[in-house]
């Protein structure tokens, strides 16, 4: 279905010159008696005004090849109308999945229309957020399509909204493309900061192609802030891990899963009273039975809730009270891949990306991948030393089976209550299906004025500007951290 447009027709030049010509008449002095009059010349025959092109309209889908197909088209419309999926959506997609499935199957189902259903299925599966189907599909699509560079960023972009990073990198490299260069480079940018490796990311940046469109330069550009600012908070928090090591005595807390054993180190010095308040409820056995009840694709997974313990649905409970706060020292840690942040109740009198302050209970998240903008608004209270790579598959059918403290400091754990409020919405923060967590820029923030790139980062202001190869100036590639492992330094800037 084409959206209807009001096409207002600009003025013509004749129309133009008619208009400037009359009010020149009223314009003009009245002429006085002994005026000469200079001949006019006869002018030529006018000719009627040409129309203004106007783009074609785009060209008519192909008719449905099935009713599966059909039904596919009918539900797009609605969402795209309606601008969310709620749960009658889901369930209707979820009904249409087998009925796509086995019209793929049918013996009689050519290569045309396999490619057609089969891009349909991809999207029903990334509607659904199900990320093996999503997997499945687009490598049957690039199977049938090797030659699509557009089927091969596609699948990279859903493998990195599901923060899977190496595998999108990986994916990436392990092609060479012409037609897609530009979109091929941005999206191994992304894939290379969401593994921490900033200096291999604003390389690629940097060696995009010429004849970019300007979104694509919006989105070098973006991507080479992001990276920067990512830069800074891994390095500042290198050296916070390497003081926490040396002192070798912050809480840890093992939570073994239905997958495996997952440990926390707990952020005691930045964070006293909410590392307080979670150690208090490992003890009391709050988190013992509970599922992680909300899977945030490519954010994080949410946990903690007891009411889940008994089969209730998640999101509500507070534990018995909440707990201010704790974003405002210097040192607080960023919100990096494998960090721990206290869920929060979603707004009452604010904007939707920000949540309610002071009103974390004993819900929590696990980020798999960089949030820097939540950054300051959560509580950042621990981090994954073992099990990163466990977290990343976590469903909402998994479970913490049992929750311990394996080490803390010699006193007594517990955390200040602001209140005993035993409920509220925890659904902060919000998924990209929700609608995310970034506030809209202020207006001189869409483009900051005298912005001075980094050193060795090409912001590409020209379309066709060479690429600028990275500074030896910049820090050397920093390795990630790994779980268990020792922060490597980066060495010191040369003199």
């Amino acid at each position: 279905m084409h959206r209807l447009t009001k096409i207002t027709m600009p003025a013509t030049p004749m129309t133009l010159r008619s208009f400037a010509l009359t009010c020149a008449v009223l314009a003009a002095p009245p002429l006085a008696s002994a005026q000469t009059l200079t001949p006019v010349v006869r002018p030529a025959p006018i000719q009627p005004p040409t129309a203004a092109p106007t783009t074609p309209p785009p060209a008519p889908l192909p008719p449905p090849l099935s009713v599966a197909e059909q039904r596919f088209r009918e539900l797009s419309t609605r969402i795209r109308l309606q601008g969310a999926l709620n749960d009658a959506l889901r369930d209707e997609i979820r009904a249409l999945t087998p009925v796509l499935d086995n019209d793929l199957a049918a013996p009689t189902t050519s290569r045309e229309i396999a490619l057609r259903l089969l891009a349909a299925r991809v999207q029903c599966a990334i509607w659904l957020e199900d990320d093996a189907a999503i997997d499945a599909n687009f490598r049957r699509l690039s199977e049938m399509n090797p030659a699509s560079e557009a089927t091969v960023i596609a699948w990279a972009r859903e493998l990195l909204n599901a923060a899977q990073f190496e595998r999108a990198a990986d994916l990436l490299r392990s092609r060479q493309f012409t037609t897609k260069a530009i979109d091929a480079k941005i999206a191994l940018g992304e894939a290379l900061v969401g593994l921490h490796r900033f200096d291999e990311a604003q390389a690629e940046l940097n060696t995009a192609p010429g004849g970019r469109t300007p979104a694509q330069q919006k989105a070098i550009t973006d991507n080479t802030m992001r990276t920067q600012i990512l830069r800074t908070l891994f390095e500042r928090e290198l050296v916070a891990i390497d003081r926490d090591q040396q002192k070798n005595d912050l809480p840890l807390i093992e939570l073994m899963t239905s997958r495996g054993p997952i440990e926390l180190e707990l952020f005691e010095d930045q964070t006293p009273n909410t590392v307080g308040n979670f150690i208090e409820h490992v003890e009391a056995g709050t988190y013992d039975g509970t599922t992680f009840h909300r899977r945030l694709r490519g954010l994080g997974v949410q946990g903690g809730d007891p009411a889940t313990a008994s089969g209730g649905a998640g999101g509500r409970s507070t534990g018995g009270w909440t707990i201010p706060d704790e974003i405002e020292r210097g040192d607080r840690r960023p919100t990096l891949a494998g960090y721990v942040v206290m869920a929060k109740q979603v707004p009452t009198n604010r904007l939707p990306q920000l949540p309610e302050p002071n009103s974390g209970g004993c819900q929590f998240v696990i980020l798999v991948a960089p949030m820097e903008e939540i950054e300051g608004r959560y509580t950042v209270f621990g981090r994954v030393t073992g099990g990163l790579e466990l977290v990343r598959e976590l469903s909402s059918e998994d479970t913490i089976v049992a929750a311990r403290v394996t080490r803390k400091r010699d006193h007594e754990y517990k955390g200040v209550r602001l209140s005993e409020q035993t409920e509220g919405d925890y659904r902060m923060p919000r998924s990209n299906a929700e609608g995310g967590n970034r506030l809209a820029p202020a207006p001189d923030e869409v483009n900051p004025p005298n912005v001075v790139p980094p050193a060795g980062v090409n912001l590409g202001r020209t379309p066709d500007a060479k690429p600028t190869p990275p500074s030896s100036t910049q820090p050397a590639t920093i390795t990630p951290i790994k779980p268990g492992q020792a922060p490597v330094r980066p060495p010191a800037a040369p003199k």
